[in-house]
């Protein structure tokens, strides 16, 4: 950001900066999801490569998920504006099931959003807060720019254990009436494997196209 401010002085929101980063290849907790088969098949293909002639040299793969209707958030929604601050703060100050380390969390939410948490939310902050960052939320993004419109854009937004330690979801069927997986409510239906080989012309001469 620091490099190309130029880039994020229309967005008003860290979920709005985060999904942004995502164009930049910038690690994030945040995952491209798209609702249009055909882009993630164009990205499996290796439509999008950088490699000269556009053909890659490894196999690409398409997943299917399925989401269950509580699983899937606003931008604007708590959860997603909690997860998209934790870039905020530091390692040793975040524990999902303390009380107090959540606080920290909560102190540089509120400076984004001042009603985010209010005094009488003691009961919330500790029961729903702190059980919804150890799971992985889909949210629908604001479509703020080109890439994300034509995309069919959508977000998976990875909560944290202790320390920020990654979740690990396992996005099994198994998990997903299992209300204490991170992955609850969320699951991978489909999975495609595109040959490397198979995606390229059998002309040498072939341009690619997208």
């Amino acid at each position: 950001m620091r490099l190309n401010v130029a880039s994020f002085t229309e967005d008003r929101t860290m979920c709005e900066r985060i999904a942004r980063m995502q164009h930049y290849r910038l690690p994030t907790r945040f995952a491209d999801l798209s609702v249009n088969a055909l882009l993630p098949t164009l990205f499996a293909c290796g439509g999008c490569s950088d490699k000269p002639g556009g053909w890659p040299d490894d196999d690409g793969f398409i997943k299917v998920f399925k989401v269950a209707k509580h699983k899937m958030k606003s931008f604007t929604s708590d959860i997603i504006v909690a997860i998209s601050h934790l870039p905020l703060v530091d390692n040793d100050k975040i524990n999902p099931v303390s009380k107090r380390d959540v606080g920290y969390l909560v102190y540089e939410t509120k400076n984004e959003r001042p009603a985010f948490y209010r005094k009488e939310d003691d009961d919330w902050l500790h029961e729903e807060l702190c059980n919804q960052l150890g799971q992985v939320w889909a949210f629908k993004p604001l479509m703020n720019n080109p890439r994300i419109r034509n995309q069919g854009g959508l977000f998976l937004a990875f909560g944290c254990r202790d320390g920020k330690e990654p979740l690990r979801p396992t996005f099994s069927l198994a998990d997903y009436d299992n209300p204490t997986a991170p992955s609850f409510g969320i699951a991978q239906v489909g999975f495609v494997r595109i040959a490397a080989k198979a995606n390229r012309p059998s002309s040498t001469n072939s341009a690619c196209s997208a």
